[in-house]
C-alpha cells in the first residue's frame, strides 16, 4: 500500500504504537550505506524516533543479498522494519519470503512453535523510504504490510493506469496457459464444442415456445453453421486484456531508473507535520536533496524553493556577529567550483566537473583559456594558487561579479547559483555542497585506510587480512564514519580533505582517459575500462567509479553534439571481477540565471534522466551466461567475473540503449 504525504503522521502513529516497547526492540531501520540521501534522511528518522522513546536499531546495508539475510536473521521480537533508501524496485514480500522458504526447505521436519514464529515475521510490517523508481507495483498496490511512502505521484494519478492495470492482473489471477494445457488443447476444445452444442440445444428448446409468435426467430440445430462458442470467445478475451495490462505494467518498468524526491526530504516532511523541526534536521534534508543534484538536477531546482522558505522561517534574523554556538543557516550565492571555500581557486577549477568540461582543462589548450579567464577577471595566477581562505577579501567579495562578467564567453553560464551555508561557530562554514562532498568521500574511503594514503597502511597486515576486509564491511565501517560526520565538524572538515584526494584520483584517471583517447564510441554507447594505474583500487568502489564516470561522461558531452551512453568499468585484482556502471546520455542544460534557477518545472521535467542500464544488464546476462552479480541498490551497477567480460560486453553492444 501507498501513504500520501497528507497521511504521513497516520503511518507514523501505526509504527510508533507497534514499536513502543521498555524491554526488547521491536524495529529495525535499514538504510543503503552508500548513499549521502539514505544517510541524511535514517539521521532525521533516528532522532524523531529517539525523542518518541522508540528502541530502534540502525542496520546499514551493501545490497539485496545483505538486506534479505539481515532480515532472515532478526529476532521474533522485531515486528516493524524501515527500509530507507531501498526497498522501491523489488518485491519485498516475495523476495523475503524465498527466503523463509528455502529455510524451510532444509528442516522439513517443524514443530508448531516454529511455524507460529515463521508466520509472525511474515506479518511483520515494512515501511520504505526510497527516491528510486519505478516503484514495484506489488509493493504500492499488492500488500497491506508493506508502506510505501509515496511522494505526491501515486495520490496525484500519475500511476492510475499502471494501478488499474495491475489490479486487473490481480483479478485474472496467475496465467494458466502452460505447457501442459497446451498439451490437451485438443481434448478440451472437443470437450468444449460438444458441451457448447448441448447447452444451445437445451437454451433453444426452452425459449421456442415464448419466440414461436415471433417470424425472425430462427432454431439452431446442432446440425447447422455455429458460430465461435462463448466459452471460446471468453478465453480469447481474456487472453487479450491480459496481453494489454501486461503490456502497461510492462511498458512501465521498461521506462528506466530514475530519481524521485529525495528521501531525507520526505522524512522532512513527515517532521514537519510533526511539528518538530529544528535547524539541525533542516540541514540534513538540505544536504540529502542536495546530493542527487549531480544525477537529477531538475529535482533540486524544483525543491531549492521550498528548502530557502523553510530556511527564512528558522532562521528570520541573520546574526551577523559571529559567536562560538552559532549554528545558523543562511542562503546566499554558491559556485559551481569543486571545495572553492576548502582549496584553491585555480584547483577548484581545475578540478571541477562543471568548469572542467567546458574549457576542456585536462588539454594544454584549455589550460590556456584558463589562465585567460583568470585575466579577465583580474586575478593573477599567483593570486589564484593561494589558499582561498588566506585570499583577498576584495576578490571574495567580488568574485560573484567577475565571474559572471566572464560567464558568457567561456560557456560557463551556470556556474553561479544560489546555495545553503551552514555556520559552525569560531570553526567555520561550510555549504551544502561541500558537506555532500565530504560525506561522499567519508562514505567511499573512511578515515583514510585506501590505496589514495598507502602510508596509513598497517604494514604488519597480510595479503589474507586485506582481502578479507575489502567490500561489505569496509562500506559498513565507512557509513557510521559518515553518520558522525554529520554532527562532527572537525571530522567533516577531515571528509573535506578526503574528497580532495578522491577528485584528485578522478581527475588525473579521467584525464589519461581522454588524453589516450580510451573512450571508444560503440553503436548504442561510449565505453571505457580501466586495467591499470595508480588509482585503479580506489575504482572498486561504486561510489568512486560513478564519480568517475560522471565526469568522463560530462567532459565528452560537451566535446561533440553527439550525445551518448556511458559504460565504464574497473579491474578489481583482488576478486578478479570487473565493476561496471552504465550512465544514461546527458540532456545539455541551458544556460540559467541565478533567478531562473529554479524556475521553468516544465521544462524540468523534459531533463528527467532514464537509466536502462538494469534492464539491459539483466537481459544480457542471461543471453551470455555471464557470471555476474547485480545486487547494489543503484540498478546501473554490476559486478561482472574477468573472464565473462568479452562476452557480456559483446552482448551490450548489440542491445538498444535509450
Amino acid at each position: 500500500m501507498h501513504v500520501p504525504p497528507t497521511s504521513y503522521v497516520a503511518a507514523f502513529d501505526t509504527l510508533r504504537q507497534a514499536t513502543r516497547s521498555r524491554t526488547t526492540c521491536r524495529l529495525v531501520v535499514f538504510v543503503a550505506c552508500l548513499d549521502v540521501d539514505a544517510l541524511c534522511g535514517a539521521k532525521i528518522l533516528a532522532g524523531i524516533l529517539k525523542r518518541e522513546m522508540v528502541p530502534h536499531r540502525v542496520s546499514p546495508v551493501t545490497g539485496y543479498a545483505e538486506l534479505r539475510a539481515r532480515c532472515t536473521e532478526l529476532d521474533d521480537d522485531v515486528s516493524t522494519i524501515v527500509m530507507i533508501g531501498c526497498g522501491a524496485l523489488v518485491d519485498l514480500s516475495t523476495y523475503l519470503e524465498d527466503e523463509q522458504r528455502e529455510d524451510e526447505g532444509e528442516d522439513e521436519e517443524e514443530d508448531e512453535e516454529e511455524l507460529e514464529r515463521r508466520r509472525m515475521k511474515q506479518r511483520r510490517k515494512i515501511y520504505v523510504f526510497d527516491s528510486h523508481r519505478p516503484w514495484n507495483l506489488q509493493n504500492l498496490f499488492g500488500s497491506e504490510n508493506i508502506v510505501c511512502f509515496d511522494d505526491g505521484d501515486v495520490g496525484d494519478g500519475l500511476l492510475e493506469a499502471e494501478r488499474q492495470a495491475f489490479q486487473t492482473l490481480l483479478e485474472l489471477g496467475p496465467d494458466e496457459s502452460s505447457d501442459e494445457e497446451e498439451g490437451s488443447d485438443e481434448e478440451d476444445k472437443d470437450s468444449d464444442d460438444e458441451q457448447e452444442i448441448e447447452d444451445e440445444t437445451q437454451e433453444s428448446n426452452d425459449t421456442a415456445e415464448a419466440e414461436n409468435s415471433s417470424p425472425s426467430s430462427k432454431r439452431k440445430s446442432p446440425s447447422s453453421p455455429r458460430s465461435p462458442s462463448p466459452s471460446a470467445r471468453r478465453q480469447k478475451s481474456v487472453k487479450q486484456l491480459r496481453q494489454e495490462v501486461e503490456d502497461v505494467v510492462g511498458a512501465y518498468y521498461s521506462k528506466g531508473a530514475m530519481f524521485s524526491t529525495p528521501v531525507a526530504s520526505q522524512v522532512y516532511t513527515l517532521l514537519s507535520f510533526l511539528g518538530d523541526t529544528s535547524i539541525h534536521d533542516l540541514w540534513l534534508s538540505i544536504v540529502g536533496t542536495t546530493a542527487l543534484d549531480r544525477h537529477a538536477p531538475q529535482l533540486y531546482r524544483r525543491l531549492f524553493p521550498l528548502l530557502r522558505d523553510e530556511v527564512a522561517r528558522l532562521n528570520p534574523h541573520t546574526n551577523l556577529k559571529l559567536s562560538a554556538d552559532d549554528n545558523t543557516l543562511i542562503t546566499q550565492p554558491d559556485y559551481r567550483i569543486f571545495l572553492l571555500r576548502h582549496w584553491t581557486l585555480y584547483d577548484a577549477l581545475i578540478h571541477s566537473p562543471y568548469v572542467s568540461a567546458r574549457l576542456e582543462l585536462w588539454t594544454d589548450d584549455g589550460k590556456k583559456r584558463l589562465h585567460h579567464m583568470l585575466a579577465k577577471m583580474g586575478v593573477p595566477l599567483t593570486v589564484a594558487r593561494e589558499r582561498w581562505t588566506h585570499a583577498d577579501m576584495v576578490l571574495k567579495r567580488e568574485l560573484r561579479s567577475r565571474l559572471q562578467s566572464v560567464a558568457e564567453g567561456y560557456n560557463i553560464g551556470n556556474v553561479v547559483r544560489t546555495g545553503v551555508t551552514r555556520k559552525f561557530g569560531f570553526r567555520g562554514a561550510v555549504t551544502a555542497g561541500d558537506a555532500v562532498e565530504a560525506v561522499a568521500a567519508l562514505l567511499e574511503s573512511g578515515r583514510g585506510q585506501t590505496a589514495i594514503d598507502k602510508e596509513n597502511v598497517n604494514p604488519d597486515k597480510t595479503e589474507e587480512d586485506e582481502k578479507e576486509n575489502v567490500g561489505t564491511q569496509e562500506w559498513v565501517d565507512n557509513f557510521w564514519c559518515g553518520w558522525d560526520a554529520l554532527d562532527d565538524v572537525e571530522l567533516l572538515l577531515h571528509g573535506i580533505d578526503r574528497a580532495r584526494m578522491i577528485q584528485k584520483a578522478v581527475v588525473r584517471t579521467g584525464s589519461a582517459l581522454l588524453d589516450k583517447d580510451a573512450v571508444k564510441q560503440l553503436r548504442p554507447f561510449r565505453l571505457a575500462m580501466l586495467r591499470d594505474g595508480p588509482d585503479l583500487e580506489i575504482f572498486s568502489n561504486p561510489v568512486t567509479l560513478t564519480r568517475l564516470a560522471t565526469w568522463v561522461s560530462e567532459c565528452k558531452s560537451e566535446q561533440t553534439d553527439k550525445q551518448s551512453a556511458l559504460v565504464i568499468g574497473a579491474l578489481d585484482s583482488k576478486r578478479d571481477t570487473y565493476t561496471i556502471v552504465g550512465l544514461p546520455a546527458r540532456v545539455r542544460p541551458r544556460n540559467r540565471t541565478e533567478d531562473e534557477d529554479e524556475e521553468d518545472e516544465e521544462e524540468d521535467d523534459e531533463e528527467v534522466l532514464r537509466n536502462s542500464f538494469g534492464i539491459a544488464f539483466q537481459q544480457v546476462a542471461q543471453e551470455t551466461n555471464a557470471r555476474v552479480k547485480i545486487d547494489c541498490f543503484e540498478s546501473s551497477v554490476v559486478e561482472i567475473k574477468r573472464d565473462d567480460l568479452t562476452g557480456f560486453l559483446e552482448g551490450m553492444s548489440m542491445v538498444d540503449i535509450r
